[in-house]
């Protein structure tokens, strides 16, 4: 029962500054109920504590190694620690946050994902808190629902691929010597927490058969094929039905139709919400019954503030409610997701030697906020950069035209290789390059400023790609130097045909290995709608 049982941290630390674990109130859960797993961060609020705005990688783990300290006193497995960690560690001061999740879907680059997974996995390491409430796989469905931008967006073919591989780069083992060794992905929330019927969150969601299963279980499906070590069940109803308590969804669809064999834990007070908020049982402990008695595939309650789940399941046990067996289901779980992320020390060991005295941790410490790390975000924030809309800035000339629409075919070849600028002459002998683009887009105003130098595809030979020798002219430049070969292939001016019958338009995605990623960029406005 105490494997299944997770508290928020709040519940073992002393009263007043400094933070620090008080030690009565641990040994208390570990001595009387055999605690498993801790979550959540003093520094969760809104306001900083003690003059702090939250602990970094060392203080983290100085915290995690004096509970497990205390729990191998008691004879007891190591605790798991569990934190959101959706873009980035971020409840680590130090480490290198990322962009949200849809603002990462925005780059298409699944290599950036995982690379972005792979990040946010080793400073959770670093923190001894190795179980990451992340990736979000619900599909974007409702406008209104206040956590879209938490989501890989509204397709589910690319929250799917976007979500396996940030799953594939969070649990990606760590180097020889490092304590833990792996952090693990929890895959949330299962299921369709997205598809609110009014928008509002944790309203229900009412789906067909059909569209739950060809919308929001792809992701799913796909974070299962990629290995993930735990999911989390969401807090709303589906079909009238809570999640929390279904069989059908948490065995027969989680456990038996996508094959998911790792750890299932609930979202925050979702046992106790049968009661309190779904009124689907008529007490708090008919509420532990049919969550955990029923559904035989929920392994851990995140309680979170209290004692009535250890104190209620003890009480079903006792009576013969819930048997024996049912239990250690769930317990070897997760004790095989404590196994699986370094945590037991292997027989015969009675306890982990100390976390932090390898020189392996010591560097996996300190690489928490490096500046390999930062460039690495910088990468994913300028690869998620998206046109929205395409209008003159407004302190550009008043004579300042949008961009048209690129070209549905690459520019034709230069018939001459041009100047070190990458200029070359277009069919129709049109010079296009940067020089003329600057021209065009700036009309002495300045050319192309920083928000369009984005990278460009580089320069294939033979294909026509007016750039700069480096391949890495700026954004508008790119486009201006294709607009410029398109209205040459078609007669300056045009052909008659009207903007709005022109299909929409996308940058070519350039494959990773190739000079770094680059995010498509949806062309809207006058010129062109998509």
């Amino acid at each position: 029962i105490g494997q299944m049982t997770q508290l928020d941290i709040s519940m073992v630390l002393a009263d007043g500054c400094p933070l620090r674990i008080d030690d009565a109130k641990l040994r208390r859960q570990l001595r009387v109920h055999r605690l498993g797993s801790l979550l959540n961060s003093p520094f969760s609020g809104t306001e900083p504590r003690c003059g702090s705005s939250g602990w970094n990688a060392s203080e983290w783990r100085a915290t995690v190694e004096h509970v497990q300290a205390a729990a191998a006193d008691e004879g007891l497995p190591p605790l798991i620690y569990g934190i959101d960690s959706v873009h980035g560690a971020s409840y680590c001061r130090g480490a290198t946050l990322l962009p949200q999740q849809l603002g990462l879907a925005a780059s298409f680059d699944e290599s950036l994902a995982a690379a972005s997974g792979w990040l946010t996995g080793k400073d959770s390491r670093a923190a001894a808190t190795p179980w990451m409430f992340a990736p979000i796989l619900g599909v974007a469905s409702h406008p209104l629902w206040p956590r879209v931008y938490e989501t890989f967006g509204e397709d589910p073919l690319l929250v799917a691929r976007m979500g396996a591989a940030v799953v594939e780069g969070m649990q990606r083992r760590g180097g020889e010597g490092e304590i833990p060794a792996r952090a693990a992905a929890c895959m949330k929330h299962f299921v369709a927490y997205s598809a609110p019927r009014n928008g509002h969150d944790r309203e229900g969601a009412w789906l067909s058969r059909r569209e739950l299963e060809q919308t929001y279980l792809p992701p799913f499906q796909a974070a299962v094929d990629a290995g993930v070590q735990s999911a989390m069940e969401s807090y709303q109803e589906v079909n009238g039905e809570p999640v929390v308590g279904s069989a059908a969804l948490l065995q027969g669809l989680l456990r038996e139709r996508l094959g998911f064999e790792g750890l299932l834990v609930t979202d925050w007070h979702e046992v106790g919400n049968l009661h309190d908020f779904h009124r689907a049982a008529s007490s708090p402990e008919e509420a532990v019954l049919l969550a955990i008695g029923g559904s035989s595939s929920l392994d851990m309650s995140m309680v979170p503030t209290d004692e009535s789940f250890s104190v209620l399941m003890e009480r079903l046990h006792a009576r013969g409610a819930i048997d024996e067996a049912r239990l250690d289901v769930s317990a070897l779980r997760v004790l095989r997701l404590k196994e699986w992320l370094g945590l037991l020390p292997p027989p015969p060991a009675v306890r982990p030697a100390p976390w932090s005295h390898s020189e392996a941790t010591v560097r996996l410490v300190e690489s928490v906020g490096s500046a390999s790390d930062a460039a690495l975000a910088h990468e994913a924030a300028r690869a998620t950069v998206t046109l929205l809309k395409n209008a003159p800035p407004c302190a550009g000339p008043p004579q300042q035209q949008p961009l048209p629409p690129l070209s549905p075919e690459p520019a034709p070849p230069p018939s001459s290789p041009g100047g070190s600028n990458g200029t070359g002459e277009a069919e129709g002998g049109a010079a296009v390059g940067v020089e003329e683009c600057d021209a065009y887009l700036g009309e002495g105003g300045g050319g192309c400023g920083w928000t369009e130098r984005w990278r460009c595809p580089p320069t294939d030979p033979g294909q026509g790609d007016v750039a700069a020798d480096d391949g890495t002219t700026g954004f508008a430049c790119c486009c201006g130097a294709r607009m410029a070969a398109w209205r040459t292939s078609r007669g300056v001016g045009g052909d008659g045909t009207d903007d709005d019958e022109r299909p929409p338009l996308l940058l070519p995605l350039r494959p990773s290995g190739e000079g770094g990623s680059v995010g498509r960029v949806l062309v809207t406005g006058p010129a062109a709608d998509s």
